[in-house]
């Protein structure tokens, strides 16, 4: 009993990690491509590249807030799917444990 517990403490501990890792990932690849469209544009439009600095700024935080959203879609699209395929009968889809960790439910023995 003392140790399932701490296995399980040990699991959560590990799928608290992995999704803030992965969030935080998303946020920087944002943030960067956000940085990035921007002075895109500018040179696009042939102007110096550090032009506007605070649109960077703003394309910045935009493209980490789009990040960190796409992160949560994606998983409640994942928990939508793996739903539906229960109702039908089926398993869930093949590598969702990457993204979502499904705890067992524990059985009682009579």
């Amino acid at each position: 009993s003392h140790r399932s517990i701490h296995t399980y403490l040990i699991s959560i501990s590990i799928v608290i990690v992995k999704s803030s890792i992965m969030g935080l990932t998303a946020m920087i690849v944002g943030g960067v491509s956000g940085t990035g469209i921007h002075m895109m544009t500018n040179a696009m439009r042939k102007v110096p590249l550090s032009r506007a600095p605070w649109n960077h700024v703003g394309y910045c935080l935009f493209g980490m807030y789009v990040g960190q959203k796409y992160v949560a879609l994606e998983r409640a699209l994942v928990e939508d799917v793996n739903q539906i395929r229960a109702d039908k009968g089926m398993p869930p889809m093949v590598g969702t444990n990457a993204w979502i960790r499904y705890v067992e439910p524990e059985t009682t023995s009579s």
